[in-house]
């Protein structure tokens, strides 16, 4: 079966199925950056936001939001390809619109209560014109989102997972960075005049259940589909806020939240 088979198929299904096959497709640390973002669409300080998803992916953060329809004025998902996008959220209860942009040349496409730009810096050598752009966006009292992988995690597992840090070369859908430090991250923010108001954490997964899960996989280790942490409480899966230093090594992401430094 080719892969574009597969994902029309995928995408019927999730069409047809919605959150049930979602959460049964779909690897952990993609559903905890799901709920990570539902969070803070709940705690934004206007009563409905207008969200921009910068690399939206096959949009699946828009089925997510479906339970919060009505703390959401207005969804638009950009990618490199969202072609098919529209059919399959032709009757969706959020008003939405899809845009194939390419993320390295300029774009602009208003301003927006959340901007949110999940893992998708590590993908983009000039990443710091892209955080800039993702400032720009950003209304006059609107919030910006942002994970990407902790380096700090990523380099612990690369030392007992082989492959687990390999990087590219060059931008060609893989990472070209292991990922970002807190430091990193706060330097970005600095330099575009942006306040940080809460450091997070997602994904918490111990070396073993990792090793396991890459094991079972043999080479396929991009398609991490049954990929589980063990969750007595939910809020295990994402912390907000806490030490840095306590968690860049035992959680997969690490995520900022910010505001205009003048807002």
């Amino acid at each position: 079966m080719t892969s574009a088979l597969i994902q029309t198929l995928d995408n019927a299904l999730l069409t047809l199925c919605g959150l049930g096959y979602f959460r049964l497709t779909r690897d952990a640390t993609i559903l905890d950056r799901a709920d990570y973002l539902m969070h803070y669409v709940r705690e934004a300080p206007q009563p409905r936001v207008s969200i921009l998803d910068v690399g939206c992916g096959s949009s699946a953060t828009l089925l997510w939001l479906a339970p919060a329809a009505d703390k959401v004025a207005s969804y638009m998902g950009v990618d490199g390809n969202v072609e098919g996008q529209d059919r399959r959220f032709q009757n969706f209860p959020i008003r939405h619109a899809f845009r194939t942009v390419d993320l390295d040349k300029p774009w602009d496409f208003g301003r927006f209560d959340l901007v949110s730009c999940l893992e998708v810096l590590e993908h983009l050598i000039d990443d710091r014109s892209m955080f800039a752009k993702l400032c720009s966006q950003v209304a006059p009292h609107g919030r910006l989102l942002i994970s990407t992988p902790s380096t700090p995690f990523v380099a612990r597992m690369g030392k007992l997972i082989p492959g687990f840090d390999r990087v590219s070369p060059t931008q060609d859908g893989d990472h070209v960075r292991m990922g970002y430090t807190v430091d990193e991250l706060r330097a970005l923010a600095e330099a575009n005049n942006m306040e940080i108001l809460s450091v997070d954490w997602l994904s918490r997964y111990e070396a073993e259940e990792l090793r396991q899960a890459f094991g079972a996989l043999g080479p396929s280790r991009r398609l991490w589909q049954n990929l589980r942490y063990p969750r007595g409480v939910p809020e295990e899966a994402w912390v907000i806020g806490g030490d840095p230093a306590a968690r860049a090594d035992t959680y997969w992401s690490v995520g900022i939240y910010m505001k205009h430094k003048d807002a």
